[in-house]
């Protein structure tokens, strides 16, 4: 019995082995891509290094202990949150909306379903640049288009809610198809029969889709809601290639105040500061989503 187990006992071992090997280049490439430079972030954000007047090597708490009194951090934490929760609103209403829609065509116009997915294949910056183009007067063809009949379409970027509006819009057209697949995974996760029960019991579409399918599509909306929340905390390239911030500063949004602070002020020290807070708000709701998904699926 020994002279078969010693044999199986060897296979296993090198199949483990040539696992771990495998896994070398992911932990080298995670290392060096994520985790040193988290290093230097968390500690920068507890030096006092400037770009211009360089560092005295005195490390504390005096950067965080900044932000309780910076007004402008306070104002970049609103606008990111109506950033954050106007967009993500409105992703997922629109996703699911979609989603439903879709999930009723069959036959060859299923082919359609690629063509919602092709604004969430665009890059970011690309997408700021064509709703720039859209949103500036001289440049839109929807204003030419409203020209022809007199109308005056007012300019969104020259004000603050005009301007939040803009950036609420752009991210949305980009960002519904994930909130649209997540959903049309979980409607083809629901039995027809359901339905058909329901039509046998005398509901109406209406009546089936609010009793039945929407509790049942409670726990994707809930996710791909939170998900959403987390990457809506990266709204940079939206800003920074349509408003600057501006105008003024009603759209500097807590990670674009990070970079004012960090290149255009050269407080290095506290534009790391503030991209640590944000990476533990990212951290914190990473964990309630984590914990939330295994209350949901068990």
């Amino acid at each position: 019995m020994t002279s078969h187990a010693t044999p199986r006992r060897g296979a296993t071992y090198e199949l483990q082995r040539g696992y771990r090997l495998m896994m070398v280049p992911a932990i080298l490439a995670v290392g060096i891509f994520a985790i040193v430079p988290l290093a230097g972030m968390f500690g920068l954000a507890f030096s006092d290094y400037h770009l211009i007047r360089g560092t005295n090597w005195d490390f504390g708490f005096q950067n965080f202990a900044k932000m309780l009194s910076d007004k402008r951090l306070m104002n970049s934490i609103y606008v990111m949150a109506a950033l954050s929760f106007f967009g993500v609103a409105l992703q997922v209403l629109i996703g699911s909306a979609v989603a439903v829609g879709l999930q009723k065509i069959t036959g060859k116009w299923r082919v359609g379903r690629i063509l919602f997915l092709l604004p969430y294949a665009v890059p970011h910056v690309a997408v700021a640049l064509i709703w720039l183009s859209l949103f500036t007067p001289t440049l839109s063809p929807i204003n030419a288009f409203f020209d022809l009949f007199g109308i005056t379409v007012p300019a969104f970027l020259t004000s603050q809610w005009g301007a939040i509006t803009a950036i609420v819009i752009a991210d949305t057209w980009t960002n519904f198809p994930f909130a649209m697949l997540i959903i049309m995974a979980a409607l083809q996760g629901i039995s027809p029969d359901l339905e058909e029960a329901a039509a046998i019991d005398g509901a109406t579409r209406v009546k089936t889709f609010i009793y039945i399918t929407l509790p049942l599509l409670a726990p994707a909306l809930l996710m791909v809601t939170l998900f959403r929340f987390i990457d809506s905390l990266k709204h940079f390239p939206m800003i920074f290639v349509m408003t600057k911030g501006g105008p003024g500063r009603s759209t500097q949004a807590t990670n674009f105040y990070a970079y004012v602070q960090t290149f255009q002020n050269s407080n290095v020290a506290y534009g790391a500061a503030i991209a640590v807070m944000l990476f533990l708000m990212a951290a914190l709701i990473s964990y309630y989503v984590a914990k939330l998904n295994q209350r949901v699926t068990t």
